[in-house]
């Protein structure tokens, strides 16, 4: 059976027992007990994490919210941009080498949107990401579309997480994307 390890933050946390489910069939699916937090952290939390997880045949990750935010109020964000896109290029970098497998299929999944007022911020993320999954070589997992249009019905009301239907949206969506990804994957045995 292959194996998906998923890497993130609380939204992660959320859908992943869900994509667990809708994948048994196919894949084991596992992720850090731990929530991912920013991209910084889950860069450096990577050899932690996994060597105590089955060696992965595709991985999915997201790093976003905590990094945009300006928990300190200094006006800017967490992790500006520039060291965004930095140390998102080294995860993926990273989790192919920790790995030991070059070729690792791997996604990355966008950040949903939230009831805060700042989605020009994670859309300049979300571009970030996508602008590092076609240089490395990723596929993209677009989570904000599918919240986005819904978000009132999606959102709970801490004003960031997911609601169970929008748990059950960004699961299915998820499960979507990776079984297509391990089908083609299947498709090379």
């Amino acid at each position: 059976m292959k194996q998906i390890i998923l890497l993130g933050d609380s939204v992660r946390m959320q859908y992943q027992p869900v994509v667990a489910e809708k994948l048994s069939d196919i894949a084991g699916v596992s992720g850090p007990e731990e929530n991912g937090r920013w991209s910084g952290y889950t860069l450096n939390s990577l050899r932690f994490w996994l060597p105590n997880m089955p060696s992965p045949d595709l991985v999915q990750w997201n790093c976003g919210l905590w990094d945009m935010g300006d928990d300190y109020q200094e006006g800017r964000h967490f992790y500006p941009l520039d060291l965004y896109e930095e140390t998102c290029h080294r995860i993926c970098r990273i989790l192919r080498k920790v790995t030991g497998k070059p070729d690792l299929p791997i996604v990355i999944a966008t950040t949903t949107p939230t009831m805060h007022g700042d989605h020009g911020d994670i859309l300049q993320y979300n571009d970030i990401l996508r602008k590092v999954a076609r240089e490395e070589n990723a596929l993209v997992n677009d989570l904000y579309v599918v919240v986005a249009p819904n978000k009132e019905k999606m959102i709970c009301e801490d004003h960031i997480h997911l609601t169970p239907a929008g748990v059950e949206a960004v699961a299915e969506q998820t499960a979507t994307v990776l079984r297509s990804v391990l089908q083609g994957i299947n498709s090379f045995d």
